[in-house]
């Protein structure tokens, strides 16, 4: 009301108001305005004179009186202007923050998070969508070693349901962030304190961003070139333009998704072929790379790798990403352990481990390579 007062508001609001329209009838002469104000002109003449800044002839048009009357009034009762107080931000008590854990990881269901992190292998992800809550025997995201999502039908109001981190000080590359320590992806719908999607895809984060934790989603691989490997006669090899530290993404794993009966059929051709570039992706489906796949189709197998893959998950899909092993020098190529010798057996898969030659003799995958770059 005072600054409508001091940009002159009411006294435009006095010149398009007719008081003989609002009133049906002629505004009273403020000369027959009995000389002492009525008990509710006193109740809110206080009120009008902070609003109006004491001046006697606004208030008496307001409240509809005499300004003699009103400066008679605010005499006897003492009225006085107080002059303006402002509260600076400065002199606001702080208020303490209180500590919570809301995205710790001890406040998930213990039974269901061991289930999560102690699985071998996953089933391919479908978001749970039923009546109740979730529960071991409703939730199908419970049962598969999963955790609820966004994209599920109780979505944030699930006991279930992944709560993100709140990381801060760290770059979220440790166990101390729940989504590294879940093998996730920092999810910026989520993670609002850690700055994940912040920077540009396509290029390494900065300083500017602290979070190292979405390198899949945003393609922010290292530098990687084709060239002879430096086994010998094993044909393309892939090595590193810059040097990585330990922890460093390397790049994804992509290819052709198909299903586990067509990659039994397809291994059985590509082990006559001495040849393979199948990854598991889950119990249902597995990565063929042999037609379809970028620059990671070449990383030769050692069993001393400087690389090693791991499924993370990215908004929900299972993705296979590569990271540095072990700090890697620049101009070196690049290797990860393929698991054909590891023995996998549950109620999802059963997969034998395999002796193949060609990976032991390199000049049985040289004849290939040459046939296959013929």
């Amino acid at each position: 009301a005072v600054l409508k007062e001091k940009e002159g508001h009411w006294e435009e609001l006095d010149k398009d108001i007719d008081l003989a329209k609002v009133l049906g009838k002629e505004p009273m002469d403020m000369t027959d305005a009995p000389a002492e104000l009525t008990p509710i002109q006193k109740s809110i003449c206080e009120r009008a004179f902070l609003i109006f800044q004491g001046d006697t002839k606004k208030i008496a048009k307001a409240i509809g009186s005499t300004s003699m009357a009103v400066a008679t009034y605010a005499k006897e009762k003492g009225m006085e202007l107080r002059p303006p107080h402002f509260v600076t931000p400065a002199k606001l008590p702080k208020k303490k923050k209180e500590k919570h854990d809301f995205k710790s990881m001890k406040n998930y269901n213990a039974k269901w998070l061991n289930r999560i992190t102690s699985m071998e292998i996953h089933p391919a992800f479908i978001p749970c969508d039923h009546d109740e809550p979730c529960n071991d025997e409703t939730c199908s995201c419970v049962k598969n070693g999963f955790f609820c999502t966004k994209h599920c039908g109780w979505g944030c109001k699930s006991r279930n349901f992944f709560r993100g981190c709140a990381c801060k000080a760290g770059q979220c590359r440790s166990n101390s962030c729940p989504c590294f320590a879940a093998k996730r992806e920092c999810d910026p719908d989520l993670c609002r304190a850690c700055g994940a999607c912040t920077e540009p895809p396509n290029q390494r984060a900065d300083t500017g961003q602290r979070c190292r934790n979405d390198s899949i989603s945003m393609r922010r691989h290292a530098h990687l070139l084709r060239a002879e490997s430096t086994v010998k006669d094993a044909g393309w090899g892939v090595y590193t333009k810059h040097a990585l530290k330990k922890g460093d993404f390397v790049h994804e794993y992509v290819g052709e998704m198909i299903s586990q009966e067509e990659a039994e059929r397809r291994g059985i051709i590509y082990d006559k072929m001495n040849m393979s570039y199948l990854f598991n992706l889950t119990s249902d489906f597995v990565v063929d790379a042999s037609r379809k796949g970028n620059k990671t189709r070449y990383i030769n197998h050692s069993s001393k790798p400087n690389c090693e893959p791991k499924m993370i998950t990215v908004n929900g899909d299972i993705r296979i990403g590569l990271f540095a092993k072990e700090d890697i020098d620049a101009q070196s190529e690049l290797f990860f352990d393929y698991r054909y010798d590891d023995h996998m057996e549950n109620d999802l898969i059963v997969k034998p481990a395999y002796d193949v030659d060609w990976m032991k003799n390199p000049k049985m995958a040289n004849k290939i390579s040459k046939r296959k770059n013929a």
